[in-house]
């Protein structure tokens, strides 16, 4: 699990189960690194001002299985 404020998807199914029931979705996908962490922290921001977008961080070694 990535060590973000963003709600976390742990599995091919909760990436599938977020797109189906939310009609705009943003995942980032990434890992706990230098180039990443600031995407992380950009979206959480963005979180407050794009109230109908549901955001959510995805580690990338789950990104192989959807």
């Amino acid at each position: 699990m990535l060590y973000t404020n963003l709600k976390h998807l742990e599995s091919a199914a909760d990436h599938k189960k977020a797109i189906s029931e939310n009609e705009n979705v943003m995942v980032i996908c990434g890992r706990m690194g230098p180039m990443c962490i600031p995407v992380y922290g950009i979206a959480e921001e963005l979180e407050d001002e794009y109230k109908h977008v549901k955001f959510f961080d995805m580690e990338l070694i789950i990104l192989n299985q959807v």
